[in-house]
């Protein structure tokens, strides 16, 4: 090889200044010193003599992308060509030329990168709105299937007025399907929550056999009606746990709903427990399982089945109606507590959930104390006062909320006063005589002031009954986090709107007897 001009210092130190020098001594070299380890092997793979004269051979030029280490440690991206060419004798050489294209490289690479990202970002954007569809037509449909029972058993129970068989079936219609639509909310939250990590497990004594027992009373009404059978082998010890009820109950449920749904009439289904292993650090691990001989459901379906609004094909063939979240809130459930499920399915045949989880065991001071909390708030009328009516404190902007809730309380037995703000409230206990309140029943989000504050004014009055009369959230801000800010600010407990009745005239009713209880 003969060199031409010698820019840069990569082959002047190879070459220096000879005026011919051979080509298979030079580039090893050159490699060896400059070329990156990485691409030095696919370098002079391409321009020893033998593949040099054989690439020409077919082609009037070629090039080699590679990269050099510079002498300041940076990377420079080289770019060699080489070219065919006749001399006026009409013999073959070949010239090459290499040059650095670091610049242009990166500027490329900057380039793709950007339409890349351009790339991924659409295709993101296309799969968001492709989930937001799904969503949104999934619960459009689940929304509509309540609502329109609801609208269609109202209009009849207006028409049918004066035909109280009918009405009452009518009613029964849409409390039913109220049901399910609150379900579908509660269960869409709860997605929510799980999703972006905001649920806070509480870790309160629980009996775990009385859990079970009440979450199977739950469905009596529908077994009964579809003559199933359900055993219950709970062969685990009777101290507590520690464990969030709700969220403990909420699996047992969702997965014995499935079981109900799904199995024929005159149909059975188990419900065991079992203690497996009790450590020396005071937890134990608990196994569980639902299983019934049902439809089952297809190898399909049991990959895909704790995805969101996943639903088997049978289920809607069937008409059996659900949000199709509940195995995917069950999943998530179960890992936010640290536990296993696992589950064998046979169509025609039946399924069976396995749960694993590890539980904490509760010190029997904390299990007796909330049994007898739990006690406490089981009435549905107001208790025994010496003949005197219990007056509640009502705090609910919204009219007809506040209108509902004053009804349910006179028929419970109580005197009611009602305000539409937290400020109105506040004025309220201030001009009122001490002990004139026994309860006060505070919304929380109003126009003025909102339940939280309106609590930690009251809080701060310079009396003795505002510092101890209970107070109780009745709010449609149903999370954990609202629980929390709840009994933060002063309140004595939370009631998620839509209340059930008995649920709200038991929890008063308890604080009541337990100020009874303090006062004597």
């Amino acid at each position: 090889m003969r060199p031409y001009r010698l820019k840069k210092q990569y082959f002047r130190d190879i070459v220096g200044g000879e005026e011919e020098a051979l080509i298979d001594n030079v580039f090893p070299i050159y490699a060896r010193e400059h070329v990156l380890s990485e691409d030095r092997e696919r370098f002079l793979a391409q321009v020893n003599t033998p593949a040099i004269r054989e690439r020409l051979q077919n082609e009037d030029s070629y090039s080699i992308m590679y990269r050099c280490m510079n002498s300041d440690n940076s990377i420079r991206y080289m770019d060699a060509i080489i070219v065919h060419v006749l001399n006026e004798n009409g013999k073959s050489h070949a010239v090459m030329g290499v040059r650095d294209v670091t610049e242009q490289t990166m500027s490329l690479q900057h380039d793709l990168a950007e339409k890349l990202n351009m790339e991924m970002e659409l295709n993101r954007e296309k799969h968001i709105n492709e989930i937001k569809s799904a969503f949104l037509f999934n619960i459009s449909h689940d929304i509509r299937t309540p609502m329109t029972a609801i609208k269609g058993f109202t209009e009849l129970a207006v028409n049918h007025i004066d035909e109280p068989g009918l009405l009452k079936t009518y009613l029964a219609n849409v409390s039913e399907s109220n049901e399910l639509l609150l379900g579908l909310i509660d269960d869409l939250l709860d997605m929510s929550r799980l999703d972006y990590g905001r649920v806070v497990l509480r870790q309160d004594p629980c009996d775990l056999k009385k859990a079970i027992l009440e979450t199977v009373e739950m469905y009596e009404n529908t077994v009964k009606e579809k003559s199933l059978n359900i055993e219950t082998d709970l062969d685990i010890p009777d101290y507590c746990v520690l464990v969030d009820e709700h969220r403990f109950k909420r699996i047992i449920s969702n997965l014995l709903s499935n079981a109900v749904k799904f199995t024929n009439n005159g149909g059975n289904i188990s419900i065991t427990a079992k203690q497996k292993h009790v450590s020396d650090s005071g937890s134990a691990r608990y196994e569980f399982t639902v299983s019934d001989d049902g439809i089952g459901m297809s190898d399909d379906f049991i990959r895909k089945m704790f995805e969101a609004f996943e639903r088997e094909e049978s289920s809607t063939v069937s008409g059996n109606t659900g949000t199709g979240l509940g195995l995917a809130i069950t999943k998530k459930l179960i890992d936010v507590i640290g536990g296993t499920i696992d589950v064998h399915s046979e169509k025609g045949k039946g399924t069976k959930f396995t749960i694993g989880l590890p539980l904490k065991l509760a010190d029997e001071s904390l299990a007796v104390k909330h049994e007898n909390d739990s006690l406490l708030c089981n009435s549905v009328t107001a208790p025994d006062n010496n003949g005197r009516s219990y007056r509640i404190l009502l705090v609910e902007d919204i009219e007809i909320n506040r209108m509902l809730a004053e009804h349910v309380l006179n028929d419970a037995g109580f005197m009611i006063d009602s305000v539409p703000d937290g400020s109105d409230a506040v004025e309220t206990i201030k001009k009122s005589p001490a002990w004139y309140y026994d309860l006060i029943l505070m919304d929380i989000q109003m126009p003025v002031m909102n339940g939280y504050e309106a609590t930690r004014k009251i809080r701060a009055m310079s009396r003795e009954d505002t510092k101890l009369i209970p107070i109780v959230a009745l709010s449609a801000n149903a999370g954990e986090d609202d629980k929390r800010l709840s009994m933060d600010c002063g309140m004595n407990a939370h009631i998620a709107k839509p209340f059930d009745v008995a649920h709200l005239i038991g929890t008063i009713s308890g604080y009541l007897r337990k100020k009874n209880q303090t006062e004597n």
